[in-house]
């Protein structure tokens, strides 16, 4: 079933695209389907800001509290507007991805690589989507465990306190509470697809950054020195590209990521204490660990696989040295060196506030 996502013009991205398209995020063609779910975000948008609008009319202590507990639902609103925003870019680097792909997958030694690393991205991938399913599942039945009616004393909780045109008691309550649900999972969707799609694109640079130490190592052919210049000149052309993407990449994400670590960090210290204050209530205990612990596993996914690039990138110019460098004449002995001084460069995540923003 999960082979129906697969798309052979995105060997990589085909699954995250498709969720990024469902969500009106990723539109190739403006059609009426997709403007309908540009309509959507805009509401989406709309509802999320007036939750501010309203902290800042009212200075409405709940509805702080709320935006704090409840905050990586806006940091999806921040991911949207920002990739809408580079929507250009991001359409370059996904389509130059996919093409550097297409093209690596005509060749049988490489294929077996490119699988391995489209294997990885898929297993990170489907099990991130069934931990936001089960996390949503767990937040978005929260307000329900916790109101509390009867003995004249009715108090109904909300998730988001955005405006919606419904009171705040039973029927309109349940009007409100469906618009949220829906609304929120929108967003949701918004988040599981970019971070998802921004963990394959690290795999992908890391996977590739294998492939170039393969390059690297079948550099020198002992039968023709014309060859190994040829080589030579490949492998510098496709670092160049690597490193070309790497900072488009980059200037896509860092800003984004500024913002989501400084959140995250606030929001995660929020759920602490409250899960501190949780008094004989095994439910709310459990929901709001689940909260934490896909918050941290979020966190670990970026960590750990911009690490892996930086680690990957280390080894690039060390692979020039597992060749047969040292048979080729001293021409190409040097042209090799070169090569290795240029790729001796660490690819890192910039966490920063981009320039492009």
């Amino acid at each position: 079933m999960l082979k129906l996502l697969e798309d052979p013009k995105y060997p990589l991205l085909g699954p995250h695209l498709r969720l990024l398209k469902f969500t009106g995020l990723w539109h190739p063609a403006l059609d009426r389907v997709a403007r309908l779910k540009l309509l959507l975000f805009c509401v989406t948008t709309s509802f999320f800001c007036s939750q501010y609008v309203k902290c800042v009319l009212f200075l409405n202590v709940d509805s702080i509290k709320l935006i704090l507990q409840y905050i990586p639902f806006h940091i999806g609103i921040v991911k949207a507007c920002f990739f809408k925003k580079h929507y250009a870019n991001w359409s370059r680097l996904i389509e130059s991805i996919s093409e550097i792909e297409r093209h690596q997958m005509l060749q049988k030694d490489i294929t077996i690589h490119i699988k391995n690393y489209i294997h990885r991205s898929r297993r990170v991938t489907f099990f991130f989507w069934a931990l936001a399913f089960f996390s949503n599942f767990s937040i978005f039945t929260e307000p329900y465990r916790k109101n509390h009616v009867g003995n004249g004393t009715d108090s109904y909780l909300y998730l988001f306190d955005g405006y919606t045109p419904f009171d705040r008691v039973p029927p309109g309550y349940y009007c409100s509470m469906f618009v949220q649900t829906v609304l929120g999972h929108v967003v949701s969707a918004y988040v599981v697809g970019w971070d998802t799609c921004v963990v394959s694109i690290m795999i992908f640079f890391a996977g590739q950054l294998k492939i170039l130490r393969i390059y690297n190592m079948k550099i020198f052919c002992y039968k023709n020195n014309v060859t190994s210049f040829k080589n030579i000149a490949n492998c510098h052309g496709f670092y160049m590209k690597l490193i070309e993407y790497h900072k488009l990449f980059n200037s896509l994400i860092s800003t984004v990521m500024f913002i989501y670590l400084i959140v995250i960090s606030v929001n995660l210290g929020v759920c602490i204490i409250q899960i501190a204050e949780i008094q004989d209530d095994l439910g709310a205990f459990l929901s709001a660990y689940l909260y934490i612990v896909a918050c941290l596993i979020q966190l670990l996914l970026f960590y750990w696989y911009s690490n892996e690039v930086t680690h990957e990138s280390q080894l690039v110019s060390y692979s020039l040295f597992e060749s047969d460098w040292y048979y080729a004449p001293t021409i190409l002995q040097r042209n090799i060196a070169l090569l290795a001084e240029t790729t001796n460069r660490r690819f890192f995540v910039r966490v920063t506030v981009s320039s492009h923003c």
